[in-house]
């Protein structure tokens, strides 16, 4: 009897251990997959290290960990689209796309975010670092942490920037923002400089970077940045967001706004 109750226990070993992260990730919620890579990235699930390929499906709490020089793309089921940059580290904390509820987590490093327009009731769309929180909604933006400097460049609409402590500004597009520590306000709205806008876009693009997978023609670019903390935080080198169609200011549970008189709204905002 021992020794059939040892046979069956190895064999359940065996088929586990045989069991492809494909399969494991049935098991999860799903909340997109991988569609870009450039050259080797890493999948961590749970206790599980992998290493990511184009096509392989992301779930709720799967943590995206790209090395030096290497970036990724995912692409949640709603459409949205991560584009995360190099010596980054992005969670994947919740993703429903029926209920347009999505909530990431930039503990450092760089990503360029391409959310779709939010048009169910309560949805909401948050990328949160160790010192800030950016609320958008049908946005495209970009966030980098490093030293606990927090940057935001808004390219189109506008972004909620938001420390821990609910202290918000609205940047809107054409401007730049930063949280200088865990306890410090945003700063107010200033124009970004074309070198920092530029700066923005290349370093998270992933197209004609060698080893790419998964990327043809006209592919989206991700960002490259950090975010670390609990709120939003950019980095002091080049971040930079990009709004597209921002129907309504997005919400991210401050208290306090503090104006920007530096804040201004282009047709349609």
């Amino acid at each position: 009897m021992r020794s059939a109750i040892v046979s069956v226990l190895a064999i359940l070993v065996t088929v586990c251990l045989a069991v492809p992260p494909e399969v494991v990730a049935q098991n999860g919620q799903r909340a997109g997959q991988v569609t870009g890579i450039v050259p080797s990235v890493n999948l961590e699930r749970g206790t599980l290290q992998m290493t990511a390929l184009s096509g392989m499906p992301v779930i709720w709490n799967d943590i995206v960990n790209t090395g030096h020089l290497a970036r990724a793309r995912v692409t949640l089921d709603d459409g949205s689209i991560l584009n995360v940059g190099s010596d980054s580290n992005l969670r994947v904390v919740s993703h429903d796309a029926a209920t347009q509820q999505t909530e990431l987590e930039l503990n450092y490093g760089r990503v360029k975010s391409e959310a779709v327009h939010l048009t169910k009731p309560g949805a909401k769309f948050q990328i949160r670092t160790p010192t800030g929180v950016a609320g958008v909604v049908g946005t495209v933006f970009f966030l980098a942490f490093e030293n606990y400097i927090t940057q935001l460049v808004v390219l189109e609409g506008s972004v909620q920037f938001c420390n821990l402590a609910g202290q918000c500004v609205v940047v809107s597009a054409g401007l730049m923002s930063t949280i200088r520590g865990p306890n410090q306000a945003p700063s107010q709205p200033v124009a970004a400089t074309a070198a920092e806008t530029v700066s923005a876009t290349s370093t998270t693009a992933m197209t004609g970077m060698p080893g790419a997978q998964g990327l043809g023609a006209g592919s989206v670019v991700a960002t490259h940045g950090a975010l670390v903390g609990s709120t939003l935080a950019a980095v002091v080198v080049v971040p930079a967001v990009v709004v597209r169609a921002v129907a309504t200011t997005p919400k991210c549970g401050c208290t306090k706004i503090v104006p920007g008189s530096a804040i201004h709204h282009g047709p349609g905002h």
